[in-house]
């Protein structure tokens, strides 16, 4: 199951990617270009894109372990006390994301009162990115957790394979 939301959240991103160019560089031509239109919600929409992408790629890239990596743990230390280390940074990781996800939802709660006057839109659509990304990084921050107990800290979820892509996958 999280290999599958895995690929559909980098999928997500790519598509987010390609739009937020898509709008940016229509609004680059419009400033240019006399005959094209230079529509104010443009703007608006390229930085609520950013943010979802930012949120949906942070949490993207803590499923692969490429996002909140330390090397601040030591490889030579006893078993029990690395796996002890990294269920630390799992359990902050999970407390921020908690944080992040709480804290998102009363600003999207707050934004389906406001209008963008821009876009039309309800702003709960860009603050909606806050507590969805946190929801993702928990849920991964739980399974790379499990993962640790389950290994132990000698096959840290960190660590990757010689292609670059991380044992967790």
């Amino acid at each position: 199951m999280f290999d599958r939301l895995s690929r559909v959240l980098a999928g997500a991103v790519g598509a987010l990617l390609v739009t937020l160019t898509i709008l940016v560089t229509f609004q680059v031509l419009g400033r240019y270009v006399p005959f094209l239109p230079r529509p104010m919600w443009t703007e608006e929409v390229s930085r609520w894109l950013l943010a979802w992408m930012v949120f949906l790629g942070a949490a993207a890239a803590l499923r692969r372990s490429d996002h909140f990596v330390i090397d601040v743990i030591p490889r030579k230390l006893q078993a029990r006390i690395g796996r002890l280390l990294q269920m630390l940074v799992v359990l902050a990781v999970i407390a921020i994301s908690a944080f992040l996800l709480i804290g998102g939802a009363g600003m999207t709660y707050g934004g389906m009162t406001r209008i963008s006057t821009a876009s039309g839109l309800h702003l709960a659509w860009a603050f909606a990115a806050v507590p969805v990304g946190g929801l993702l990084m928990m849920l991964f921050s739980a399974e790379l957790g499990w993962k640790v107990l389950r290994r132990g800290a000698d096959e840290a979820p960190d660590s990757h394979s010689a292609d670059g892509r991380s044992e967790l996958s």
